[in-house]
């Protein structure tokens, strides 16, 4: 394959990358990397080993991922925002790529990975809690106790 190729290629996937949240149809990429739809999803797939709609879903289901762990947002709220256009469609895809429903996840996810705020405090740089969990104003009710540990008097 020609570098040129490539580096349309690449263009084109990065396009994807940031666009994901939104409809984006295989003409719009193909156009980014100045191919015809055909000729860019035959060589597309034979660089990356998936097709342009199999790298997008997965990129959503990802992000979907992401967002439920974080718990910041409903079922539904991280569907639209992860691009899917209906909550049946994504609540299916999701199970069958993931293994849980979304909201399994949720649950699974947030007791697996959860990290009591006083641990958080202590061992856990504040720059990393802020990306991980966001600001106090973000955190759900069950989080926005102290942070302070507690000190017990004996």
């Amino acid at each position: 394959m020609h570098p040129q190729t490539y580096r349309s290629l690449t263009r084109a996937r990065e396009f994807m990358r940031h666009a994901y949240s939104h409809p984006v149809s295989l003409p719009d990429v193909a156009a980014r990397a100045n191919l015809s739809p055909y000729h860019f999803l035959r060589v597309y797939k034979q660089a990356y080993g998936e097709t342009p709609h199999a790298f997008l879903t997965r990129l959503r289901i990802e992000r979907a991922k992401t967002l439920l762990a974080k718990g910041s947002h409903n079922v539904t709220e991280v569907c639209f925002e992860v691009g899917f256009s209906s909550l049946g469609s994504f609540s299916v895809l999701f199970t069958h790529r993931v293994g849980l429903t979304p909201s399994e996840y949720r649950r699974y996810a947030r007791s697996t990975f959860s990290v009591p705020s006083t641990v958080r405090a202590l061992f856990v740089p504040s720059c990393f809690i802020t990306m991980l969990y966001g600001t106090q104003e973000e955190r759900n009710f069950r989080e926005a106790g102290s942070m302070e540990p507690a000190v017990s008097s004996g």
